[in-house]
């Protein structure tokens, strides 16, 4: 694994058996949760939708039965690949490349999810793949991140403190820290749009690449 202590970097039994642990230990409302973030995406026919941390395919194939988009999945865990090839049957493509290091594909896309990925790193590295899907956007592209809000672990509710302290690594101690917005907009993204979940813990936050700084202006 390349951050050891993240529980972003899925392999083995857990990778293989995502879908159900998540759907199971959730109750349904994690998948409930992803199908409202897709219809705030407002997909059109024919968008390319780049999809990094793509995991097993389930998000990916919500977002074709949504419309009839043209996605990009990056993944590294053989097994995350293998599941998203079977379960996308060939409807969508799969890569097996890192998001944390530069990367460019030959085509710009229109939009980017990313759903509970972010947390699971090192700033820095969060740093480099907000950069990374800035750089694969094209002019006015929007950027929808799917992940926990800024809150002080400190002050939530018992409950909130005892699972999130159970479930998650020690970098999303840090991420809740951060003002996502604040650190997009440097990062030439504006025209924020947020939509909350699970009390104001979980958000959608959609980024618009910054079209003013792509011209140079």
């Amino acid at each position: 694994m390349y951050y050891p202590e993240s529980k972003v970097e899925l392999r083995g039994f857990t990778a293989k058996h995502y879908d159900f642990l998540i759907s199971t230990l959730t109750l349904g409302s994690h998948y409930r949760m992803i199908g409202k973030a897709i219809k705030e995406m407002k997909l059109k026919d024919g968008e390319r939708i780049l999809d990094p941390g793509a995991g097993t395919g389930r998000i990916a194939c919500m977002m074709l039965d949504e419309a009839n988009v043209k996605i990009t999945a990056m993944d590294i865990s053989k097994e995350m690949i293998s599941s998203f090839s079977k379960r996308c049957g060939g409807r969508a493509e799969i890569v097996e490349r890192r998001i944390d290091i530069s990367f460019e594909f030959e085509e710009k896309f229109d939009k980017a999810f990313i759903s509970f990925v972010l947390h699971g790193f090192l700033h820095e590295v969060r740093l480099e793949i907000i950069k990374n899907v800035h750089r694969n956007l094209m002019s006015n592209g929007e950027f929808f991140i799917l992940d926990y809000s800024e809150f002080s672990i400190e002050n939530a509710p018992f409950i909130v403190k005892a699972l999130f302290k159970a479930i998650e690594c020690p970098y999303a101690f840090d991420y809740i820290k951060h003002d996502w917005k604040k650190i997009l907009a440097e990062n030439e993204f504006n025209k924020f749009r947020e939509k909350f979940f699970f009390n104001g813990y979980v958000r959608l936050l959609r980024a618009v690449k910054n079209d003013a700084v792509e011209n140079g202006s």
